[in-house]
């Protein structure tokens, strides 16, 4: 589904990625480990069109998406990729059920219809008591529940997650990978993960590591 092919980035002097190639198919889910600075995050901005790669090729489905000008990133973002961040990026002076709702309004879909399905991913993720309560009033596992059904909301093919427990304790940790992982199964959804923890790695369908900017 995914296809990258040497991709190098440097930010001034800094060489971040070294001629990374990487693949990933429907419905795998794929986790991204390696230190801090190893260019984990940098990939995974670049595969989502959230920056650009110096040179290499990008291709979604035999689209070469690094050939894309910024208007149709900005619409293949919207209708094929979710994100989920190590902070969740929630808008606070708004509901769960509005931060959920939020991509779908932008993308202009029928506001009954979307409102119906945030309700339905809200309450898949054990969240249906929560829907009127803003981030301030969730706990650090209940908003990152939240910021997964705002990533699921558009129908996505391939959500892109970066450090998405870095804040959660151990049992949130697990249930929000258990999460992941049912979801990758029941939707078919890909998922690439960034993680620092290899014990919830090690469940994954494949690991990546990266060390210096390469795979290693």
């Amino acid at each position: 589904m995914l296809k990258a092919e040497d991709i190098y980035k440097s930010y001034g002097q800094v060489s971040v990625l070294k001629g990374v190639s990487l693949t990933l198919n429907a419905g795998e889910v794929v986790a991204l480990v390696g230190t801090s600075g190893a260019g984990k995050s940098t990939l995974l901005q670049i595969l989502g069109t959230l920056d650009h790669s110096d040179s290499g090729k990008i291709y979604f489905e035999d689209r070469n998406i690094t050939r894309m000008n910024e208007k149709q990133k900005a619409l293949f973002r919207n209708e094929t990729l979710g994100f989920v961040f190590q902070f969740h990026h929630l808008l606070p002076e708004f509901s769960a059920l509005e931060n959920v709702c939020m991509p779908a309004f932008i993308a202009g879909k029928n506001k009954n219809e979307t409102t119906n399905r945030a309700k339905d991913l809200l309450s898949q993720l054990g969240l249906s008591a929560r829907f009127e309560h803003k981030p301030t009033q969730l706990s650090g596992g209940e908003q990152q529940r939240v910021s997964i059904a705002r990533s699921l909301i558009n129908h996505p093919r391939l959500i892109l997650a970066d450090e998405p427990t870095g804040n959660l304790d151990t049992q949130n940790s697990e249930e929000l990978y258990s999460i992941i992982f049912d979801l990758a199964k029941t939707t078919g959804v890909s998922f690439l993960i960034a993680t620092h923890n290899n014990a919830l790695a090690q469940k994954a369908d494949r690991i990546c590591q990266i060390k210096d900017g390469v795979f290693v």
